[in-house]
């Protein structure tokens, strides 16, 4: 194995475009994983046709990778990337051009474009349509037999004009496309341009427009594939709720989109087309705001039915064979020069034995949300903030970049956040949390809220928020009786909001929050609603137990209702001191504290079992 040092690895880039650029293919090859049971096959041999993930799970490398699989299986396999809202240069275009057959275009709305309207279907058929016909010219002519159904489809979809080239598709509010007709009277052609004007859907042109795109579209079902095999891939799609109508627009767009990719599969799966299709990632936030803040048209239907969700949930979370983890090691790999097979050695190598008295692995997940963008940022922020010469990842590494990792991670979540909120309602909800806690009972937060936020959308939109913080990660859940954590990225679907369960916030955003360091600097901090306690009956009274304890070297008096008891295998009690006596003691929760008499109500918890 060679002798490098971290400034010497292979980091690669936030976004797997510019990692292909700038860091080239091959490196991106050799150090890409497949998550754990993601079905590759679900995509190429089957009728799927969606990725959904959250932002940073690797969407956009996977329609890369599963690009290159499906030529390295058919060096004849044609493709086209559509990339929404990207431009790419001349010189990056053919950078990729050279690796393999591959034609990369970008989707640009003009600005203040479209705004008026909410109905996206025919441009979006309009926009595969001319794709079909640009690839198909781009290959030579080959994806398609050329007979006369292929002139007729070509004719059609050549009539309908807009600024673009064959690589770049700019969706201005008017487009032009020509009639032809004959001159009754000297035969001649004419074929005269007619604008279409996308802000007035009723209006002639535009039912023109819609006439053309039918046609086109009536025309494609009667072409003959040839046997080349031939995908176009549609990158994740992208809405910020910055200004409102832009924003809606966008929703609208993806939605139709969706639709359309689902229509032209259906279409070419109908008309007995061999190897053709469409795959299109999506970011699960993003179908998320569909679904809250526009018509969706029962969008699920054709996302739950087509998609493959690319998550990185694995059986042992903690664990050096850990997708997540292997990714780490295979970039450590290939800059080595050493066998990527031999990942534990590489493992035992680079990381000590603890980190913080955790297992390395296990640190590293739990500082993560076990997405592959985790380990490009880890890599990157120990480049730019650590000594030259340092040549693995100790404790004192991890120490150094938290602060920073922290920031980076907290960003990320803001960037996701704006597929929901507005930049003064994400300000509000970050701000609640800054300088809080690491964790607290729902009622804790609730009251934090309406003492100092009680105007902003974690008033008014409660659960909605909690919701999406957890969806998102930011968020988790921890329940103190047994110290069980459950988390969205370790398969934890929904967050429970009751008694017994608290809210804690992500071990890597508490740096940029400023939450958690008192403990670090040994300050003692006070018993909150969810810890754990072992109690002492100083005194029996009618309906209650009145206990005291200590926590965090201070000491505290609560009170146990005569209920637990009678959950907890008595039964009927009919009388408290029959069954409790002074110096008996219990193990508790801390339910909530009683302003008016000073203490805290208390939970007793089940003993364990000698299994």
């Amino acid at each position: 194995m060679k002798d490098i040092k971290i400034r010497d690895l292979y980091a690669g880039k936030p976004d797997a475009k510019d990692e292909i650029n700038f860091e080239g293919w091959d490196k991106f090859i050799k150090t890409f994983v497949v998550a754990d049971h993601f079905n590759l096959e679900l995509l190429t041999r089957g009728n799927h046709c969606f990725i959904t993930g959250f932002k940073g799970t690797g969407k956009t490398a996977l329609l890369f990778y599963l690009d290159d699989k499906l030529k390295s299986e058919d060096e004849s396999t044609c493709s086209s990337f559509i990339f929404f809202k990207e431009d790419f240069t001349d010189a990056k275009r053919s950078e990729l051009q050279g690796l393999s057959h591959r034609v990369l275009s970008s989707v640009t709305v003009e600005q203040g474009a479209l705004t008026e309207t909410t109905e996206f279907e025919y441009v979006w058929r309009w926009i595969i349509l001319k794709q079909l016909v640009n690839d198909n010219e781009t290959y030579g002519r080959n994806l398609f037999v050329d007979d006369e159904h292929w002139q007729r489809f070509e004719k059609i979809v050549g009539q309908i004009k807009a600024p673009r080239n064959k690589r770049k598709i700019l969706l201005p509010n008017k487009i032009k496309f020509a009639v032809p007709y004959k001159d009754p009277a000297t035969m001649a052609e004419y074929s005269p341009e007619v604008e279409v004007d996308f802000q007035r859907p009723s209006s002639q042109q535009y039912q023109n427009f819609v006439a053309l795109v039918d046609a086109a579209e009536e025309t494609l079902s009667n072409l003959t594939r040839t046997d080349i095999p031939y995908y176009i891939f549609i990158d994740e799609l992208e809405a910020y709720y910055g200004n409102e109508q832009i924003f809606l627009r966008d929703l609208y767009m993806i939605r139709d989109l969706i639709f359309t990719v689902k229509r032209f599969n259906t279409t070419f799966a109908r008309a007995n087309m061999p190897q053709i299709k469409i795959i299109c990632s999506v970011r699960s936030e993003i179908l998320t705001a569909i679904q809250r803040f526009i018509v969706t048209k029962e969008i699920n239907k054709v996302t739950s039915g087509f998609s493959v969700p690319l998550n990185w949930n694995y059986t042992n979370n903690n664990s050096y064979a850990h997708p997540i983890i292997q990714i780490l090691l295979k970039r450590i790999a290939v800059c080595a020069e050493a066998d990527s097979e031999d990942s534990l050695r590489i493992y035992r190598q680079w990381f000590p034995e603890q980190i913080r008295g955790m297992e390395p692995a296990s640190y590293i997940l739990n500082n993560s949300w076990c997405k592959p963008r985790d380990m490009v940022r880890l890599i990157m922020v120990a480049q730019n903030s650590l000594h030259n010469g340092t040549s693995s990842f100790s404790q004192i590494v991890f120490d150094s970049t938290s602060k920073v990792y922290s920031e980076d991670s907290l960003q990320e979540i803001k960037e996701e956040l704006r597929a929901l909120y507005t930049a003064e309602e994400i300000n509000d909800i970050i701000t609640c949390f800054t300088g809080y806690r690491t964790s607290f009972s729902v009622k804790d937060l609730q009251k934090r809220i309406d003492q100092y936020f009680s105007e902003t959308v974690l008033k008014t939109k409660f659960r909605q928020v909690i919701e999406d913080l957890y969806r998102l990660g930011f968020l988790g859940n921890l329940l103190p009786a047994t110290q069980t954590y459950h988390w969205q990225h370790k398969g934890d679907s929904s967050v429970i909001l009751s008694d017994e369960w608290r809210l804690c916030v992500h071990y890597a955003l508490h740096g940029a929050l400023s939450i958690g360091a008192r403990n670090d600097r040994g300050i003692k901090r006070e018993a909150q609603a969810g810890d754990i306690a072992c109690v002492t009956v100083y005194d029996v009274i009618s309906q209650f137990a009145l206990v005291e304890f200590r926590l965090f070297g201070q000491s505290y008096k609560g009170s146990i209702h005569i209920a637990e008891f009678g959950r907890n295998g008595h039964g009927y009690i009919h009388r408290l001191s029959d069954i409790v006596q002074d110096g008996d003691q219990f193990n508790v929760s801390l339910i909530e504290f009683d302003e008016k008499y000073s203490n805290w109500k208390l939970k007793i918890l089940p003993e364990k079992s000698d299994d």
